[in-house]
Order: structure tokens, then sequence, then C-alpha cells
């Protein structure tokens, strides 16, 4: 005997789950699912149109188990067409909107249903999300209906959907659990977990795009650099991207960078370790007050006084932050940072003992051994 369960319901809510996303990353955009023909009610929108509903040939006779009957596999074919707010598919504004919603599926690339997605929750894999060819004679075999008007549109599939049946297998079940009847017993991955091979670039700074690259990257939607997370974006098989923001408060330093994903129990898993270096930025340096001559006066007389770093991921005082100031090749003191700096300020001193002569001088800061790309002039006059 089987009987359903809730993944019988996957079709609906994955139309439901493209509905939302696309939604809420338009700025909560009214998103239809229907015939297109269906959703030209007088408002900019977007309409999803589920066409096809067609076994996945890769896994059509993959079971989630041996000794089970294995499950559809779908893959599931849809239009997107946008409307203006006139009810038009074929104006520049339905021409914009189309290309806002085609990117956001594009940056969407691998889904990950909530856990509260009751009918989703179990698919064994990220849905993954990519367009297919929508020529002319689809979308006029697609477009008859009681209005039998053309309308340009994006095709795209979503797979693997998996619907499942509640069957008993032809072997003894497995014991999930050797403690009090609540356990949810031992969570098995089908890998043992990521394995990073590169980081690119290695150096980078706070609003970079870094590209990691590994295997078993599946279920994997978060990079802990040092004691900090940041989102991964999955892409391709074995690739994925985050970025540090660049409103990080994070310092500068070479971290283990590592991914890491939560499992059904709660407790998280993370991959093996890699160094990945986030290096400070230097926005602008300038003195403070003006300086101080050292007798007898003259225009080349010594000079001491203070000078200010603002930049980000600058560490601040409890940091290993020291600047150097170049000029003709050669290197002139090495300045620690003061007890009022910040993540985004540094103040330096020069002492009398290290006044400078009058002139231009390179700033070369380095944070916790991490040197800025940037090496700004200081006029010092």
């Amino acid at each position: 005997m089987t009987m359903t369960t809730p993944s019988s319901e996957a079709i609906g809510a994955s139309s439901e789950l493209l509905r939302s996303r696309l939604s809420a990353a338009l700025n909560n955009l009214t998103v239809n699912v229907g015939r297109p023909e269906s959703s030209a009610g007088g408002q900019r929108a977007l309409n999803l149109f589920l066409y096809q509903v067609a076994l996945d040939p890769s896994l059509r006779n993959e079971p989630l188990d041996r000794g089970q009957l294995p499950p559809l596999w779908l893959c599931l074919h849809y239009l997107l067409t946008a409307f203006d707010d006139s009810g038009e598919s074929d104006s520049e504004d339905a021409h914009r909107l189309l290309g806002q919603g085609m990117a956001v599926l594009q940056g969407l690339n691998f889904i990950k249903p909530p856990s509260t997605n009751l009918a989703l929750a179990k698919n064994p894999e990220t849905l993954k999300v990519s367009f297919d060819d929508a020529n002319v004679d689809l979308l006029s075999k697609l477009m008859q209906g009681s209005d039998e008007k053309y309308r340009v549109s994006a095709a795209l599939q979503v797979r693997p959907v998996m619907v499942a049946l509640d069957s008993p297998p032809s072997y003894a079940p497995l014991v999930k659990s050797i403690g009090p009847p609540a356990s949810p017993g031992i969570v098995v991955l089908p890998s043992l977990g990521a394995r990073l091979t590169k980081i690119e670039p290695a150096r980078f700074v706070a609003g970079q795009t870094v590209t990691v690259t590994g295997t078993d990257f599946a279920g994997f939607d978060q990079v802990v650099l040092g004691n900090d997370t940041f989102p991964f974006t999955p892409g391709a098989e074995g690739v994925g991207t985050f970025t540090v923001p660049a409103a990080s408060t994070v310092a500068a330093n070479g971290y283990g960078l590592c991914l890491q994903r939560t499992l059904p129990t709660g407790r998280t898993i993370t991959s093996d370790a890699l160094l990945a270096e986030l290096m400070p930025t230097v926005a602008t340096v300038a003195l403070v007050g003006g300086l101080t001559q050292l007798p007898p006066p003259g225009p080349l007389a010594l000079r001491h006084g203070r000078f200010q770093v603002t930049g980000t991921q600058l560490g601040g005082a409890t940091a290993s932050v020291f600047a150097s100031l170049f000029r003709d090749g050669e290197a002139h003191g090495l300045y620690p940072a003061a007890a009022t700096s910040t993540s985004t300020q540094l103040d330096f001193v020069v002492p009398p003992d290290g006044a400078l002569p009058p002139g231009n001088y390179a700033l070369v800061l380095r944070v916790n051994g991490q040197q800025a790309i940037d090496s700004p002039a200081l006029n010092w006059l």
C-alpha cells in the first residue's frame, strides 16, 4: 500500500517558491501564476506559466534508497512574461521588466527551499533554475487562448523536483536512532563534506567578489572567515562565490576560510580550510592640525605632528597596525596606531625625535600583516 506524502504537492510548491522569490527580489512586485492572457489585469506584473511537466531523464530510475521504488523526478518548464501598467507585454516598459525578472532568476541559480516548505523540504538536491530556448514556434503554440495574442516571453526550467510515495522498502527498515523514541537519529550525508581546492583571488578587499572552487558544495550556504560568517552563493558544480561587505567591521588579516552548512539536527558541519587574506583599504590620509618645526627655523626645518588615515578593515587600536612614510625610495619611520583609532579611522603621531623634512610622502599601511594596495600622498608641510 502506498500513501501520498507532502512531496505530492511539490509542483505547486515549486511555482509558489519561484513566485515568492521573484516578488521579493523586485520590491514585492505582483507575480501571477497562470496563462499569460489571464494576468493582463491593468497592472505592472510578471507572469509564470507552467506549460510542461516532464520526467527528468538523468534521474528517471534513481531511488532514494536501494530497495525502494524510484520517486518521480520532474523537470518543470515555465514561461516568464512581463506586463506593463496598461496590460501590454510588448512595450518598452514590459521588456525592461522582463529583463529584470530574468536577471533575478539568473541570480537565484540554485534555490534551497526553506525547511517550512514541507512539499520541497525533503528534496535531496537544491532546485536548479536554468533558461531554455523560447523560440517562435514554442511561443506560437502556447499563446493560444482567449486573446490568441503572441507575447514575447522567456522560457526556463526548474529541476529536479521530487514527488515521492510513502512505500515500504523491500528490506527491513533502517534503524534511525539508538536513543529515545523522539530522537531524530544520526544524520548521514551522501559525501564526506565539501573540500576546497582554490580561492581566487587569495588576497582581496571588502566588496570584491571572491570565487571558491572545490568539490561536494551541495547544501553549503555560508563562508566562515575567522569568527565571521558571510552568505555563500553556489554557481556551477564545484564553484561558488562570496563577498565581504564593504561596510563590514572585520579587520584585515590572514584567515582560515571554510564553508559551512547546518544539518537538520541544528548542528553545523564545515569543510577543510584554506588561507584567505583580507586587505585593508585606504580612502584618505591628511594632517591633523599644523606641524611643529624644530630649530633652526627655515624652509628645510624638520617637522613633527600628527596625521590621520580613513578607510575600511583598518582594525583599530586593538589590531597590529603600522604606518610608514616613503620618499625617494626610502622609508621614514614606523608608526603604530594611537589608542584613539577605530576600524575606519587611524591616528598616528610623528614624535619630535623622529621629525621629518618637508615634502610629499607616500603612505604605506599594514594591518595585521596585510598591506593596503593604495599608497596615497601626504603633503608634509
